[in-house]
């Protein structure tokens, strides 16, 4: 490799290297406009999702109910179906740290983590804090003898968010409420004058809708959907919200709320932004342990380094499952940890065959293939064990599954793709002096 090709790969990863730390660590709104809408930016650290122990949580705790007509030997199985439901809602709105409990047989315990705002945890306590059933009606009053409601939830197969182009080639946004087939002719009975459709959720109107002509001129809800549409449906996030809404009204158990309130982390308010301190300060540490015991080379070492940084903030951020909590930094300070080790047997092992009189770059060489088995070992067994953990029920040890798996996948690549690449745009510029590696004896230098 040529030094001129040299000092513009150099240039090019710093550019690089510029736009994944300002990826990770900023925060910025864009100064123009994009389709009349100013969007912001989100960085990766921020998208992390923290466990309950290092991040505040949402506590709901309802007393669960047997719905009016429903025999007590199905309790077991509706109210596993009533959890699973839960789970799915909370997850379907970006919340993936839920631990959810039963307590005293009637009582459901239900945590989430990483709480970031406000808005948050009240976005949340509005969807679920205290579920009311759903029925469907022809009437503005649920309570209107002449016109009962026509269907409730036993009667709802499925609730969909959707996108959909309407009849000018527009994208609309909209949520499809389909009906089990053996409601069909009921519903298509009771509407078949059309009208306008009202949604409750207990005794408080959710939604109302003038029911639109079927494509055979016949009004009412004739083939068993519902698809509703709103200018409020800006994407389809929004109406994936609608449809958790909705379907917090089709839980198997009548839920009441009994308990609500946050939950500080476990290791204290702030906890979160002291481990990150600390594992700040120790990658500080290991930079000016390379840069002073490896001068030139160190700071190769640590240019490679903040890249293994970037690249492992991606990972944790994209993965939606995967959330930090304790156990999760721990696995972060192993994976750098593994990652120092690593280099410095790569250095060494450089230095030793320097000394014996090697050329520079026959060095990195012969350094490079004998710590290829060991790099690989370390890493693969690191993966390995992490791999194991995303199987085991507590999150805390998922948690530290999902970031020694990232990390040591990650490490690999910075030792034995980037690192590599590195020297090889390094050793053009060193005019082979060992000296500039604190090789300070012997080698040639020709």
């Amino acid at each position: 490799m040529t030094k001129l090709r040299s000092r513009f790969l150099f240039a090019l990863f710093v550019i690089l290297l510029v736009l994944c730390l300002v990826a990770c660590f900023v925060n910025f709104t864009l100064p123009f406009r994009i389709n009349g809408n100013y969007y912001s930016y989100s960085n990766f650290v921020s998208n992390i999702s923290l466990g309950e122990d290092v991040g505040e949580s949402l506590r709901i705790v309802y007393r669960a109910e047997l719905p009016e007509g429903e025999a007590s030997t199905n309790y077991g199985k509706l109210r596993d179906d009533t959890l699973n439901s839960l789970r799915d809602i909370v997850q379907g709105e970006g919340h993936d740290d839920v631990t959810i409990a039963v307590r005293n047989s009637d009582e459901i315990v239900l945590q989430i983590g990483n709480i970031l705002t406000d808005d948050d945890e009240s976005l949340l306590i509005d969807l679920i804090g205290n579920p009311q059933t759903i029925s469907f009606s022809l009437s503005s009053d649920v309570n209107d003898e002449e016109t009962p409601p026509f269907a409730d939830k036993t009667d709802v197969e499925s609730v969909t968010a959707q996108q959909n182009y309407d009849e000018s080639g527009n994208l609309v946004y909209g949520v499809l409420i389909s009906f089990k087939e053996s409601s069909h002719e009921k519903i298509a009975e009771a509407t078949a004058d059309g009208g306008t459709l009202y949604i409750f959720l207990g005794e408080d109107q959710f939604t109302s809708m003038t029911m639109s002509t079927n494509s055979d001129g016949s009004t009412g809800i004739a083939n068993g959907q519902i698809f509703m549409q709103s200018d409020t449906f800006v994407d389809l996030a929004t109406a994936n919200t609608i449809a958790n809404r909705i379907r917090t009204g089709l839980l198997s158990l009548d839920l009441t709320q009994i308990e609500c309130g946050s939950i500080s982390p476990s290791y204290g308010v702030g906890a979160n932004v002291l481990c990150a301190l600390a594992i700040a300060i120790f990658v500080l540490i290991a930079f000016i342990f390379f840069i002073v015991k490896y001068k030139q080379l160190g700071l190769l070492a640590s240019f490679a380094m903040l890249f293994f940084i970037t690249l492992s903030l991606f990972f944790l951020q994209s993965i939606p499952l995967a959330h930090i909590n304790f156990a999760g930094l721990i696995g972060i300070l192993i994976g750098f940890v593994v990652l120092c080790d690593n280099m410095i047997e790569l250095f060494e092992r450089a230095k030793k065959h320097y000394l014996q009189d090697t050329k520079l770059n026959i060095a990195f060489k012969l350094a490079q293939k004998e710590s290829l088995t060991k790099s690989f070992v370390t890493n693969v067994g690191l993966m390995i064990v992490g791999f194991i953990s995303l199987f085991m029920p507590a999150l805390s040890i998922q948690s530290f599954g999902w970031v020694v798996f990232v990390m040591s996948f990650v490490s690999i690549f910075t030792q034995q793709a980037l690192m590599r690449l590195f020297i090889n745009m390094y050793l053009p510029l060193s005019k082979l002096d060992g000296r500039k590696c604190n090789f300070s004896k012997g080698g040639k230098n020709a």
